[in-house]
C-alpha cells in the first residue's frame, strides 16, 4: 500500500511538471518566433543597407544636374568658391543645387542621388581599423541623440555612423562613405562624384561599394589636403572640364601638372574610374 501511494504521488508531480510545461510551451513558440523575425529582420536590413542602390545598366541621374553639398561651409564658408563653381556649371547647361551649413546633415547625405555631378565640400576621414571612409555632416555630435536617434540602423550596422573630428577638434556625427545615399535607389547610379576632403582615395572599401551603387568616378585626394588647396584645385578642375572641355580624367592630369600636390601635405587629386 505504500508502494502505491508514493507511485501515486509521484504520477501526480509528474502530471505537475508536465501540465506545467505545456502551458508555458506556447510561451516558448511567440519568443521563438519573434526571435526569428527579429533575426531575419536584421540579416535583411543589412543586406538592404549593402545593396540599395546596387549598380544598374545605364543611368539613373541626369547627367544635366549637379550638386554641391558644403557642410565645411558650417564653419568656413567660401562664397566665392561656390559662386564660381555654380557659374560654370550653369554656363554649361547644367541645373545646380547647393546644400550647405547646417542643412547638410545625415539625412541628407543617407538621401542624396539623381545628380550627374556632385561635389562634396566635406571633411573626411579614415577609420585606421576598418580602413572605412567617413563623411562628416554639419550636425554637431551629441551622444544621447546618437545612442537614440540611429538606433535601428546602428543596431544593424554598428559601424554606420560615428563621430567624427576635425583637426579643429570639433565633432560631427559622419557616415560611412560607402552609405551615401543608401535611401535613394539606385540614386548614384551613373554620378561622377568628387570628394574635397581628406583621404578619399584611401579605402578601398569605400570605392568598391560605391562603384557597385553604379557611381561612374570618383574624384579625390590620396591624402590630406589643405582647404583653401581643395577649394583652388576643385575651382580649376571644373573649369577645365566644363569650360575648356577636358575629359575629367585629363582634367585631373592637367591641374595637377599646374598646380602640382598640396603644398602642406603633398597628396595629389585622383580620378578613378568604375571598372565595370
Amino acid at each position: 500500500m505504500p508502494l502505491k501511494i508514493a507511485h501515486s504521488n509521484s504520477w501526480r508531480r509528474k502530471e505537475k511538471i508536465h501540465g506545467g510545461f505545456r502551458r508555458w510551451l506556447p510561451i516558448f513558440h511567440i519568443l521563438f518566433i519573434l526571435l526569428l523575425i527579429f533575426i531575419l529582420t536584421s540579416l535583411f536590413y543589412r543586406w538592404f543597407l549593402e545593396n540599395k542602390g546596387s549598380s544598374q545598366k545605364g543611368s539613373s541621374v541626369d547627367l544635366f544636374k549637379a550638386a554641391i553639398v558644403d557642410g565645411i561651409g558650417l564653419t568656413r564658408p567660401n562664397s566665392i568658391f561656390i559662386k564660381n563653381v555654380k557659374g560654370i556649371l550653369e554656363n554649361a547647361g547644367l541645373s545646380v543645387d547647393v546644400y550647405a551649413g547646417e542643412n547638410v546633415t545625415i539625412d541628407l547625405l543617407g538621401k542624396i542621388g539623381g545628380y550627374g555631378l556632385l561635389i562634396l565640400r566635406l571633411h573626411s576621414a579614415i577609420d585606421t581599423t576598418h580602413r572605412f571612409l567617413y563623411l562628416f555632416s554639419a550636425e554637431r555630435f551629441n551622444r544621447t541623440e546618437y545612442e537614440t536617434r540611429f538606433s535601428n540602423i546602428l543596431g544593424v550596422e554598428p559601424t554606420a555612423i560615428r563621430e567624427g573630428k576635425t583637426f579643429e577638434n570639433e565633432s560631427y556625427f559622419a557616415l560611412r562613405a560607402d552609405l551615401l545615399g543608401y535611401m535613394n535607389y539606385g540614386g548614384l547610379n551613373g554620378s561622377t562624384i568628387i570628394l574635397m576632403g581628406c583621404n578619399g582615395t584611401n579605402s578601398d572599401h569605400a570605392i568598391d561599394r560605391l562603384f557597385e551603387k553604379g557611381v561612374k568616378a570618383i574624384i579625390a585626394w590620396d591624402g590630406y589636403v589643405d582647404l583653401n588647396y581643395t577649394d583652388k584645385i576643385t575651382s580649376e578642375l571644373i573649369k577645365a572640364i566644363y569650360e575648356e572641355g577636358y575629359d575629367p580624367n585629363d582634367a585631373v592630369r592637367k591641374v595637377m601638372e599646374d598646380y602640382g600636390p598640396d603644398p602642406v601635405y603633398k597628396s595629389e587629386l585622383k580620378y578613378l574610374a568604375n571598372p565595370s
